[in-house]
């Protein structure tokens, strides 16, 4: 929602993406309005929350990991009132230590995060972002290591969120390490390439991407978080008529 649309969303606009047959939001950081009004006005609508971002904090430094789940406290706070399962989160910038260590340190981070999501049942995402154009000095970049994180704290409540842009810049390859990581990957991210415009702005073929996700048999939703060139509803049309032909 917060890339495609300026400012808090309003009844008129939930309605209107109703009407063109989506079920779901999200939004790429923490939503800025009352988090109980935005609930309430989500479920009039009847559109559901899928996934916000959790400010702050870092994984990759352990000397920030105590920040990191104050953070999270405050986020799934948020998450109860708004009805999203699964919060997204950073994992810091890079640290002096070496990759080995940062990951080490991240996967003690999300450690320390379990309690609080099995309590209540939420979902930690951790997203490998590119670092050549978007996020210099970023500890994550290639969802290979994201999953070597994973596997090694093994449990359900921390997965990945797979961001298509992201990982098209970072490395490429996206049919077969999607079809590689699906066990561990829970959301999914979507933004024409290059640019981070519209889904057919670039050089992806998002027909055939959507196409093989389904045919892997994801269930997931799969998130919008590109930022418009053109009126944002001509984008939304574009995108629902792939989903329908794929």
């Amino acid at each position: 929602m917060d890339t495609l649309f300026q400012g808090p969303p309003s009844p008129e606009l939930l309605g209107r993406l109703v009407g063109m047959g989506f079920g779901h939001v999200e939004w790429k950081g923490t939503p800025e309005q009352d988090p109980r009004e935005l609930g309430e006005m989500l479920k009039a609508s009847s559109l559901a929350c899928t996934v916000f971002g959790m400010q702050g904090g870092s994984l990759a430094d352990s000397s920030l990991h105590s920040q990191f789940v104050e953070q999270l406290h405050k986020s799934i706070e948020i998450s109860l009132l708004v009805g999203n399962r699964m919060i997204v989160c950073g994992v810091g910038d890079a640290t002096s230590e070496s990759h080995e260590a940062q990951l080490e340190a991240m996967v003690a981070g999300l450690e320390l995060c379990l309690p609080i999501l099995r309590k209540h049942d939420r979902v930690l995402l951790i997203e490998p972002r590119n670092t050549r154009l978007d996020n210099k000095g970023y500890a994550l970049s290639r969802s290979g290591d994201a999953a070597a994180v994973l596997k090694l704290v093994a449990d359900p409540h921390v997965m990945m969120l797979f961001n298509i842009y992201h990982q098209q810049v970072s490395e490429g390859d996206l049919l077969r390490r999607m079809e590689k990581y699906l066990p561990l990957i829970a959301h999914v991210r979507a933004a024409g390439v290059p640019g981070r415009a519209e889904l057919d702005s670039g050089e992806l073929s998002y027909r055939r991407i959507f196409s093989s996700l389904e045919g892997l048999g994801y269930t997931g939703s799969i998130g919008l978080e590109y930022f418009p060139k053109r009126p944002p509803f001509e984008g939304l049309e574009n995108c629902m008529m792939w989903r329908s032909m794929r």
